[in-house]
């Protein structure tokens, strides 16, 4: 499970060199609202910063600065691709890794407080 704060640099560590078929690897990461299915999916790429590749893959996401999420929960899957990805098509089409994602943050006070 991935875990994002809103307005932080979120830090994200899987394990997906060991199901990739691809040698090094760009990912794609798309994200979809469970609440509402029928919303555009959240494609989101960066690179991997792993010192240890071959055990696990570390990326960060700064929210909102790279996608901005609303609180609640997603799932996610995972493609790989040989060039930096910016839609599905340009992977291998094959999803590597699926799994859900839960946003949060600060509560907000509201007028019916």
């Amino acid at each position: 499970m991935i875990y994002i704060n809103k307005d932080e640099v979120n830090n994200i560590v899987l394990t997906l060199s060991e199901v990739s078929t691809l040698t090094n690897p760009y990912y794609l990461f798309v994200f979809q609202n469970e609440m509402n299915p029928e919303s555009t999916p959240i494609l989101f790429t960066t690179t991997d910063i792993s010192a240890y590749p071959e055990r696990y893959n570390q990326f960060l996401l700064d929210e909102p600065v790279d996608v901005e999420l609303i609180k609640g929960q997603y799932s996610y899957s995972v493609y790989e691709s040989l060039i930096p990805p910016i839609t599905i098509q340009d992977t291998t089409g094959e999803v590597i890794e699926e799994g859900r994602m839960v946003v949060s943050g600060a509560i907000v006070n509201s007028i019916y407080d």
